[in-house]
């Protein structure tokens, strides 16, 4: 792991689309982003503020995720989701989040990952099928 992880940040910046929009069972709930889209991206951009200090090998796995969506934002959009370093403890890493429309705050919350080496994260996902 390269040094700096405790300041990391990730960002994403995305247009709505029709198909991010609140829907379920192929059902069109509502024509606004939707909360499992929010989810996603939050999940991206934690990745990407956690990947800079990645060395071969390094790697890390979602462990816990909790977002509140307090707006609406229509298809058409600019979304901007920041995942923002705020502790690290042992191999624990966790983002808070803030999603955007324009200077609209959208959703925020927060995001946890667990630093692992690939290949153990291989090995556990190999034991996990081979017990299936």
């Amino acid at each position: 792991m390269k040094p700096g992880i405790e300041h990391g940040v990730g960002i994403v910046t995305l247009t709505v689309t029709d198909a991010m929009t609140a829907h379920l069972d192929g059902h069109v709930h509502h024509r606004v982003y939707g909360t499992y889209w929010a989810c996603y991206n939050a999940e991206l951009a934690a990745r990407s503020a956690l990947e800079p200090f990645f060395d071969d090998g390094d790697n890390a796995v979602g462990s816990a995720l909790a977002l509140t969506h307090h707006a609406m934002a229509p298809v058409g959009a600019t979304i901007t989701v920041t995942a923002t370093v705020t502790s690290v403890t042992g191999r624990r890493v966790v983002c808070s989040i803030e999603i955007l429309h324009d200077s609209r705050v959208i959703a925020t919350g927060t995001q946890e990952q667990v630093l692992l080496p690939t290949d153990v994260i291989e090995q556990r996902i190999q034991a996990l099928y081979a017990n299936h």
